[in-house]
């Protein structure tokens, strides 16, 4: 009874230190800015009356002066635009960047000292001329100068002839927030979003008079200083941002909106001409997005809400207080969708002012969950799909915790799980409470925090308070429910999908491929499937696989096909099981692959038609190691592989008497092993990417060693340079015998024919043919010079010990060969080690170059040799029927080279 007397006594002296604990800075912004059409600049002088609300003396303050992460290609913002794949910023040139500069900061009137942030050129340090007590009140001056930069991001300038369009945002210097954490000073992101403070905007923008402005606040007047300018004046109380728009060709929609308290508020909406059709009537998108999250969470505390359309780095849309810039190109519900999302950031942003740097969840996430009701309530009940992605990286162990900050999610992970996976988890916390329970949590939510900054442990709070004291709670209850809301944001720090995935699900037929509603379905797929060769000829079959996301265990794939002329049954497939281990590897895989095709065709002596082929049996273990974190594009792997192959040739001719003509007999199938271990390194980087691979082979007589390198080098406008470095080492195990033949597995320089594919994993379309079009594809392995030296035994740079080649391939300038004709320009060159010995077959030195026509992205390649080694010129001469420009063309399919591992992962085919 004491204790609980103490307690009772102790209690709300407990509560008025945690009250106290929580401060809020306030600055008031007054701002004068003038857009300087010309040059795509702006020139403006910034007011700030910062109060210091927090118990400690302050000496300096972090500004964020955003602009200048578009100065050059070494800041945080172009750094993780690389690491995300985009390059378009890096080799931006001069008049696409931008900056900010001409700061003269001043506190109330004296001159401050300013130290650079020591990681991030646009975060200064703005040192105060005397201390800043507690409750007192600074008035902070700069005139600044900027640059706008293309808009690579959310702000900036983009032209569309004849017109320039500006989205002006993250625009002038601010103070980074300074709460009962510390200060927060963030670099400017693309992946990542923002956290300021709150305050007054008094804001005035001058622009040429032909631009129309749309602008977060209300608008006060509009006035004419000059005959050629006119003046927007805003202003708007309780934010912690302020973005504008302008542009000439802006057409206008207004509309009016009661509010269930009575408030009128004006509704606008902006677009161009060029917008998407669905964007006319738009102002009833906003007034249905404000009406539903008035009624569920809280009534919009504003005077006017807005919506732009604006092209910007990216589709979709980007909030500001009061304020979206809308950049959807789809039908009328895409951007229905889009503005409700982008509206409803002015609840979870806006009033509710998180963290969105260090904590994405607790505005894109809730405010996703909020998507989600919006969506069901007003469209017709769809099969949703946008799990499967989430739980695909969940189930390969892929995926990150909820609570991750923005800069350390993958470009996946930020959407699947700040988004997908937290509006997952916001519906499970509505499942826990009770839709009426939760919503009126979420009421009280933003009722304590509006205008403020609220953390998780804010948010448990409210949810964990408000729900022990509903009406229909017991000690029963309440327990029940406490242990299950602890439970539930444990989860926020976890990995794992949400929900967790079924035991059981349907299995269900499905044409192809589906990924919808994947959470209740194994589907089956199932599509026509075709084939072609110039010995089984016309094939036709089925697809059959069980390849879906999230994937199962167990995947296999099956193609059997009906060759129409051999009359056999062909085709292929494969096995696979995969793991995904807790600790050590990211992956295993067991494979096993299996094909049969026919490679040769023949006439008998009775005038049947006879083929041989082969098939082949391919059992296999891959192990793909961890990366060292999950942002990270360097993949390593492991492979082990055994081919058991079953060939069969035409062999046996036997003599004709009747037309003394040799005619083939069916031949007998031939058996062998190869094994193959391969160690892959690959970096697949945006900005000059390489692959290593290691490989040793071995059958029963011979091993080989191969070794390959690419490396490529980005062009400025794009496009590039690869080069790739080969080397194979060939030897025989035990002695060897003159009497076999093994020059289809030894290395060579000059491009292969069909039968020196000898693991068959490669389409050739006439894989034994010597003349014709088939004749003329090639293997682009080994050597990889690109030149058929089929007639010229001694000319195709073949070694039974080594083989080094160097190749480069490179872009021509878009205004040689546009990106939709993918000319390109080769060289190859490269020795072998019998050019080295006394009385060589060729030069030391072997070359080739010419021009490369890549189609289908890089599936289908066509070469065309312009120039080679004297020892090429001489011997080609000496078979003119052979040495015309069409006969040397040469061409190679590469169907590895489609991306089948979005389907089907690293099916052993």
């Amino acid at each position: 009874m004491k204790k609980l007397i103490l307690f009772l006594i102790i209690l709300p002296y407990t509560l008025i230190a945690r009250a106290q604990s929580y401060f809020q800075q306030q600055v008031g912004y007054t701002i004068d800015v003038t857009l300087n059409d010309a040059d795509k600049s702006l020139d403006g002088f910034v007011r700030m009356e910062y109060t210091n609300n927090s118990p400690d003396t302050l000496t300096f303050l972090w500004i964020h002066c955003w602009p200048n992460a578009y100065k050059n290609d070494r800041t945080a913002f172009s750094e993780q635009l690389l690491a995300n794949g985009r390059t378009d910023f890096y080799f931006a040139d001069k008049q696409q960047r931008g900056y900010i500069n001409r700061l003269d900061f001043r506190v109330d009137g004296q001159e401050a000292k300013i130290e650079d942030h020591p990681s991030y050129i646009d975060i200064i340090k703005v040192v105060l001329p005397k201390p800043l007590l507690p409750q007192q009140t600074i008035t902070i001056t700069t005139p600044f100068h900027e640059k706008l930069p293309y808009n690579f991001s959310r702000g900036g300038w983009t032209y569309t002839p004849p017109t320039t369009s500006y989205q002006i945002t993250q625009w002038y210097p601010k103070p980074a927030v300074y709460d009962n954490k510390g200060w927060h000073p963030i670099p400017y992101l693309d992946q990542g979003e923002f956290y300021s403070e709150f305050g007054r905007f008094d804001v005035r923008i001058t622009v040429p008079n032909k631009y129309i402005v749309a602008a977060t606040g209300e608008l006060q007047d509009t006035t004419y200083p000059s005959a050629n300018t006119k003046t927007f004046h805003y202003k708007q109380d309780r934010i912690h941002d302020f973005a504008w728009f302008a542009d000439p060709r802006f057409h206008t929609e207004h509309d009016t909106l009661q509010l269930p308290s009575g408030r009128i508020i004006d509704i606008y909406s902006y677009y161009t001409p060029a917008a998407p059709k669905g964007f006319v009537g738009s102002t009833a998108f906003i007034k249905d997005a404000v009406r539903f999250r008035s009624a569920l969470i809280g009534e919009y505390p504003y005077n006017v809400v807005t919506a732009v359309e604006t092209k910007m780095g990216f589709s979709g849309g980007m909030e500001y207080p009061t304020i979206t810039a809308i950049n959807t190109p789809g039908p009328a519900k895409d951007i229905d969708l889009t503005i409700e999302h982008e509206v409803g950031h002015n609840w979870f942003y806006g009033v509710l002012g998180t963290n969105e740097r260090r904590y994405p969840w607790m505005d894109e996430g809730i405010n996703t969950y909020y998507d989600n009701r919006y969506t069901a309530q007003k469209y017709p009940p769809e099969a949703d799909g946008s799990l499967a992605s989430l739980l695909t990286q969940a189930v390969e162990k892929k995926d990150q915790p909820i609570s991750t900050t923005s800069e350390d999610f993958t470009v996946e992970n930020y959407f699947d799980i700040a988004y997908t996976k937290t509006g997952a988890w916001m519906r499970m916390l509505e499942d826990t409470l009770g839709t009426a329970l939760f919503d009126s949590c979420m009421r009280q939510y933003f009722r304590e925090w509006q205008f403020k900054h609220p953390y998780p442990a804010d948010f448990k709070a409210v949810i964990t308070n408000t729900s022990e004291g509903a009406p229909d709670s017991t000690s029963r209850s309440f327990i029940t429910r406490r242990r299950a809301l602890d439970t539930l944001f444990a989860l926020l720090d976890r990995k794992g999908p949400l929900p967790p995935m079924p035991a059981h699900r349907k299995l269900k037929p499905t044409f192809l491929f589906n990924t919808q509603s994947t959470d209740k379905y194994h589907y089956l797929g199932l599509a026509p499937a075709f084939g072609y060769n110039f010995y089984d000829r016309f094939q036709i079959g089925m697809l059959i696989h069980n390849f879906n996301l999230p994937p199962d265990p167990f995947q296999f794939i099956l193609i059997p096909l009906y060759a129409t002329t051999s009359h056999q049954l062909n085709g292929a497939g494969g096995f696979i099981y995969t793991w995904y281990p807790d600790h050590g590897l990211q992956k295993i895989q067991a494979t096993i692959g299996f094909q049969r095709f026919s490679t040769m065709s023949g006439t008998d002596s009775n005038g049947n038609r006879l083929t041989g082929g082969y098939y082949k049996l391919t059992p296999g273990l891959r192990i793909v190691f961890p990366k060292a974190s999950p942002r990270s594009t360097l993949e390593k792997t492991l492979e082990w592989k055994t081919y058991l192959i079953g060939e069969k040739n035409l062999d046996n001719y036997v003599l004709k008497t009747t037309d003394s003509l040799y005619y083939p007999t069916p031949g007998k199938y031939s058996f062998r092993y190869l094994n193959q271990l391969s160690f892959d390194i690959r970096d697949t980087r945006a900005l000059y990417p390489y692959s290593v691979r290691l490989q040793v082979q071995q059958a029963a007589n011979w091993y080989r060693v191969n070794f390959t390198t690419n490396y490529f080098f980005n062009y400025e406008k794009g496009g590039g340079l690869d080069l790739r470095v080969f080397g194979a080492k060939f030897g025989y195990l035990g002695s060897r015998s003159i009497y076999e033949d093994l020059s289809r597995y030894e290395p060579k320089l000059t491009a292969l024919r069909g039968n020196e594919d000898y693991t068959y994993n490669n389409f050739f379309v006439g894989r034994n043919e010597f003349t014709g079009a088939a004749s003329q594809q090639v293997l682009m392995r080994d050597g990889d010079l690109k030149l058929r030296t089929d007639l010229f035994q001694g000319l195709q740079g073949r070694s039974d010990n080594w083989v080094a080649s160097i190749n480069l391939r490179s872009t021509l300038p878009r205004s040689i060969a546009p990106e939709w004709f993918p000319l390109r320009l080769f060289f190859d060159a490269g020795t072998y080690a019998e050019a080295w010995e006394n009385n060589p077959p060729t030069a030391h030195f072997l070359y080739t170059g010419g021009i490369e026509l890549s189609l289908a992205h890089d599936v289908v390649r066509i070469y065309a040799p312009l120039v080679y080694s004297s020892d090429f010129s001489t011997q080609l001469k000496t078979v003119p029927d052979q040495n015309t420009f069409w006969q040397r063309i040469s061409f190679s399919i590469d169907v590895q080279n489609i991306d089948f591992r979005k389907l089907f992962g690293n099916m052993p085919l």
